[in-house]
């Protein structure tokens, strides 16, 4: 009798392993509200539980900007609204 070895792809299926699927969002994300939800569930989780039309505010509020640092600080208060569950942010007006 011949031993057999099967050799086929060894990668973990989808939920199998100690790490989360990278969450997916149905926008384009500016590259620093991305970075930013990537290292906090909480904010991601909420953000991902919105409607697509509030996700588009968040996104036009943070790119409202002239400067980098104005979008720093937006992405600054869109965070901590969206880890506290909140979207007040969004009619606070400009932030500096």
């Amino acid at each position: 009798m011949e031993n057999h070895v099967d050799l086929q792809n060894q990668t973990p299926k989808l939920g199998e392993g100690d790490t989360l699927p990278p969450r997916r969002f149905s926008m384009e994300l500016p590259q620093g509200l991305l970075a930013s939800l990537a290292i906090s569930p909480e904010a991601a989780d909420f953000f991902a539980s919105l409607d697509t039309a509030t996700r588009g505010q968040i996104v036009s509020y943070v790119q409202a900007t002239v400067t980098g640092e104005e979008a720093r600080a937006r992405i600054r208060a869109a965070m901590a609204g969206l880890e506290a569950g909140r979207l007040d942010f969004l009619q606070a007006g400009p932030v500096s």
